[in-house]
């Protein structure tokens, strides 16, 4: 009996993959090595001069007009903010790119930030990304108001939930910028926020702190008692600090001799803390005196 072996022949569907993989390659190393024709007059190169040449990138994507964001969200708002707001804060760190924050363009950043904040406002993702990481600007003076203006707008759409925004946005004018004057501004936003809103106290003294640095104790003191004789549940810790507020921290005012016109305009309330506070000095100084 004679047996017949068969062959085995593999299915077509993969030999056409491996035909495949074969060209691709090839191609690719043409591509890389580069590939010749022509007369020695005229002839034609791919790839192997341009490899090493890489695309122009830009740090910051255009930010799209308003009725591009509807066209390119196809009916999907939160899933665009979602990804654009990932592309910001990878933005010039793609491609093996390392870029340093002095050379982003912040007016682009702010529009984009803008941008992201009309698709989702409740979001706490963007104001952060502002605050502490494009907020460290190596050049302070020239991009740090687009940070400011942001913050403050962020957290204009709803104060009782965003006041924190308002606070970063008053250390970035008044450490960085040295502006104290938009720091107060910013700060009597945070004074005008609600009653019923529960907030740490120290959000309604801030304006206290920025008039102390600016030298206008009297209004500085002014803050302090209001907030004094207008809330009910301030706590011990809370009350002391307030009053080492007036009698240390407006230490100037202490060392004002009888007569001075800043004296004589203070609040009668805050000159009685002073004059406690000065007659306490003098009994510690006869008391190391008479020793």
């Amino acid at each position: 009996m004679s047996h017949k072996i068969s062959s085995y022949s593999p299915p077509l569907l993969i030999r056409y993959d491996t035909f495949f993989v074969i060209l691709l390659v090839a191609v690719q190393f043409f591509f890389w090595y580069g590939i010749k024709w022509g007369d020695d007059d005229n002839q034609t190169v791919l790839w192997k001069g341009s490899r090493s040449i890489k695309p122009n990138l830009a740090i910051v994507p255009d930010p799209p007009t308003d009725a591009a964001v509807k066209a390119l969200s196809w009916g999907d708002e939160e899933f665009y903010f979602r990804t654009s707001a990932l592309a910001i804060q990878n933005a010039g760190d793609t491609f093996g790119r390392t870029t340093s924050l002095k050379d982003y363009d912040y007016p682009m950043l702010y529009k984009w930030w803008m941008i992201l904040d009309s698709l989702n406002s409740k979001s706490n993702f963007v104001p952060p990304l502002v605050s502490y990481y494009f907020g460290a600007t190596q050049k302070p003076e020239r991009d740090i108001p687009y940070v400011v203006k942001y913050l403050v707008q962020h957290a204009d759409r709803d104060p009782a939930h965003k006041w924190w925004w308002y606070g970063q946005a008053l250390i970035h004018a008044k450490y960085k910028l040295k502006d104290l004057d938009w720091a107060l501004e910013i700060a009597n936003k945070m004074a005008a926020i609600p009653e019923d809103v529960e907030t740490p106290l120290w959000v309604r003294q801030m304006s206290a702190f920025i008039l102390e640095a600016k030298g206008e104790y009297n209004a500085a003191c002014n803050v302090i008692l209001n907030i004094i004789n207008n809330h009910d549940k301030i706590k011990e810790g809370e009350m002391n600090f307030m009053i080492h507020f007036i009698t240390s921290r407006i230490k100037d005012l202490v060392a004002e001799k009888e007569g001075s016109p800043v004296l004589d305009k203070l609040n009668p309330q805050c000159r009685a803390i002073v004059e406690a506070e000065k007659a306490k000095l003098e009994e510690l100084k006869q008391s190391k005196i008479s020793k």
